[in-house]
């Protein structure tokens, strides 16, 4: 933590920016319910205990939640959900910025750079994750680094049923139908033929447990950049809130944990698709488990099974599996950026190249939202 996190932070027009306190959430409350709509999922308690509460890298600060007070109302708030970065043999404190929102008499004025910053000087690396395009440009013009776009790769099951579903329009229609062909048939025999040659299964497991630390052990070498992946984090996301949402598979060869992955049903325009929310495996494993992932979907009656992810050295596998790539998403893009602190200045170069990350919609609060909405 830096001296500037530590001492409280003011924004201009003499407002006072301050870590949240239990007191505030009456005005907190109304705020949110003003600037996110009545339904959000802010004003959940639930929610907000589990996110910024009950995360297992909460500081002993507080929870990652900075918000901006004027004359007892709150304007402005800016939440980050910590978690440890593994970048080459480094471990970096790091924090997904989430939630950021400026009340709109308040824009231009100073108030959310400054949120920004209070947040930005809590971690080592700060990252953004399907920001908005004028959230883009600002952490651009802050000196940001831009990683690109996290594409969402599409498996489509059931051509006709999927093309309505994801309302395909224009010139990408014919494509559409067109998969209903020998080409997509072809990429199915792979994925059956797959799944069998390696001679791995697909369990379902009612909880992660220590199994996932071996298989961090095993696989985070391979994977220059991505967020720790344990058994502690990965029971606060999957386990701890919504368990019932998230169905969870091992990957097992000869009675070894080689992947894991979170599969999630989501409707769009009242058909199933599948999401697979989260996964790890090392390179060599990944085609067994999509294999076995994609036979599941179908057998399940799903149209498509979709997985939004940054993973470069995986995009031949999804594609000889019949995955259709959506560099721009299947509704918007999901842009990935990075704010890099003193303490990982000597891990620049290696999270400043797309190419050495993992991301999945299981990072940040991505994932949170459902297909549809």
């Amino acid at each position: 933590m830096t001296a500037t996190a530590n001492r409280r932070l003011r924004a201009p027009k003499r407002g006072e920016l301050r870590r949240y306190r239990p007191s505030d959430r009456p005005a907190l409350e109304a705020f949110q319910q003003a600037t996110f709509g009545p339904d959000a999922r802010q004003l959940d308690p639930a929610h907000t205990h589990w996110l910024y509460e009950e995360n297992p890298w909460r500081e002993a600060e507080g929870p990652q939640l900075w918000v901006y007070e004027y004359e007892g109302a709150i304007v402005g708030q800016q939440g980050g959900i910590p978690f440890r970065l593994k970048a080459g043999g480094l471990e970096l404190s790091a924090s997904w910025g989430v939630e950021l929102m400026v009340a709109p008499e308040w824009r231009l004025r100073g108030v959310g750079p400054a949120l920004s910053e209070a947040h930005a000087a809590a971690s080592d690396v700060t990252l953004g994750l399907g920001m908005s395009e004028a959230a883009y440009k600002a952490y651009r013009t802050a000196g940001w680094i831009d990683l690109g776009l996290v594409p969402t790769y599409c498996r489509v099951l059931e051509a006709r049923r999927c093309a309505r579903a994801l309302a395909v329009r224009g010139p990408l229609l014919p494509l559409a139908a067109a998969l209903a062909t020998p080409a997509l048939d072809l990429a199915g025999f792979l994925c059956d033929t797959g799944a069998r040659l390696f001679g791995t299964r697909l369990v379902p497991i009612p909880a992660f447990d220590e199994a996932v630390d071996d298989l961090w052990a095993t696989v985070s070498p391979h994977q220059p950049v991505l967020a720790r992946r344990d058994a502690r984090t990965l029971s606060w996301r999957f386990d701890a809130r919504n368990a019932d949402r998230y169905r969870r598979f091992y990957l097992m060869h000869r009675g070894v944990v080689k992947g894991y992955a979170v599969l999630r049903v989501d409707r769009w325009e009242a058909e199933p698709i599948g999401v697979v929310i989260d996964y790890l495996a090392r390179p060599e494993w990944l085609l067994p488990m999509l294999a076995h992932l994609t036979r599941l979907a179908r057998r399940e009656g799903l149209v498509a099974l979709l997985c939004r992810t940054l993973n470069e050295p995986a995009d031949r596998v999804f594609k000889a599996l019949g995955f259709l790539q959506f560099r721009q998403g299947h509704r918007t893009p999901t842009r990935a950026m990075a704010r890099l602190g003193e303490n990982a200045r000597d891990a620049a170069e290696l999270i400043g190249d797309r190419r050495n990350w993992l991301i999945t919609a299981g990072d940040s609060d991505t994932g949170l939202r459902e297909l549809g909405s």
